[in-house]
């Protein structure tokens, strides 16, 4: 997500009380100085701003940094931001290496601090949902799950695999709770041979003989993120974007009511609410999705099936804390007797 619009959602986030915006910091004088006259973000002011990122450790006030710059930047300043006592945010992936990562996470424990990645794709209330009805064995037996993550870029910076590939793969550990044990994958440059990939496909294998495909593509003419889940009982379509689920059986097919919920001002506010709590809690997600995502560059440049080993921690994923959980299943409880009112009249 770029910096832009990173403001504007802690602005938003701002107006319902649950933060403060105190200051940004950008290299560039250009981008500083385009948030002043932009009318989403008029009521920053020149205070706020800044070129040095010591202005931001040395404020006694700041309690959260949120990185948005390049990806190579990001140990370094998540290492300074919590060598100064913050609690950080990243925007994935976490760093370049997992090695990066995990002595990340190591630093916030030492420091009583919380260090992760920005994943507010996991307070998608479409994908919520569809958790829910995984967990309530909705789809039998799972069999396997397709994700398409595409978009146009531009840009010929990064490889598709590393910039692409993390927010899928945080998906299905979201909806299946565990971290595939093999991966593999293909990739493939069109638009400048000799450089990163722009068009990639990753095969994971989980537990219970259960694969999920995932489609990455920076050539495809829309932004699709959608998630296809195959078992025993049916399949279940989850659009993230327009965050719409439709259920399919043998002979029915039906759209499930879902209330669309700003993930990013979700994430936000959780986050914020855990840091006022105390809440030490370790989350593995960004190391564990680095990690991942190097053994499937390995697969790819070795042209095999590659093992994702994880010598230093025991498997752990994300949870939302107790009260946003609870206040997520309390929004999920009249979606979902809407859910079961629908399928018993047999609306098609």
């Amino acid at each position: 997500m770029s910096g832009r619009k990173v403001v504007i959602e802690y602005l938003a986030a701002q107006r319902r009380g649950k933060v403060k915006l105190l200051k940004i910091c950008d290299s560039s004088i250009a981008a500083l100085g385009a948030l002043l006259i932009d009318r989403e973000t008029s009521s920053i002011t020149t205070e706020m701003l800044t070129q040095d990122v010591r202005d931001m450790l040395d404020d006694a006030a700041i309690k959260i940094i949120h990185i948005a710059t390049p990806a190579q930047t990001h140990y370094e300043l998540a290492k300074m931001a919590l060598a100064a006592g913050k609690n950080v945010v990243v925007e994935p992936p976490m760093t370049l290496s997992s090695h990066e990562s995990y002595h990340l996470v190591d630093l916030a424990k030492e420091k009583g601090l919380l260090v992760e990645i920005s994943h507010a794709i996991r307070f998608n209330r479409a994908l919520l949902v569809a958790r829910e009805m995984l967990d309530g064995g909705e789809l039998g037996k799972l069999f396997h799950i397709k994700a398409r993550w595409t978009d146009q870029n531009s840009s010929m910076d990064g490889d598709i695999i590393s910039d692409l590939g993390h927010e899928p793969l945080d998906v299905l550990n979201l909806l299946l709770g565990e971290w595939p044990k093999n991966v593999s994958g293909v990739g493939r440059t069109y638009r400048n041979p000799g450089t990163h990939h722009d068009v990639a496909y990753i095969l994971a294998e989980y537990a219970g003989n259960m694969i999920a495909h995932i489609e990455l593509s920076w050539l495809h003419p829309e932004n699709v993120k959608e998630v296809t889940i195959v078992g025993s009982a049916g399949s279940l379509v989850v659009d993230c974007i327009r965050q719409l689920l439709i259920q399919r059986s043998l002979d029915t097919s039906f759209r499930i009511p879902v209330t669309p919920s700003n993930s990013m001002i979700s994430q936000i506010e959780n986050f914020a609410d855990r840091v006022a709590q105390g809440d030490h809690s370790i989350d593995l997600t960004g190391p564990r999705t680095v990690e991942t995502l190097e053994a499937v560059t390995r697969s790819v440049s070795e042209k095999k099936l590659t093992a994702v080993a994880n010598v230093r921690y025991e498997e752990e994923m994300l949870q939302i804390t107790q009260d946003a959980r609870a206040a997520v299943d309390q929004d999920l409880s009249v979606e979902s007797s809407v859910v079961r009112e629908i399928r018993d009249s047999g609306t098609a």
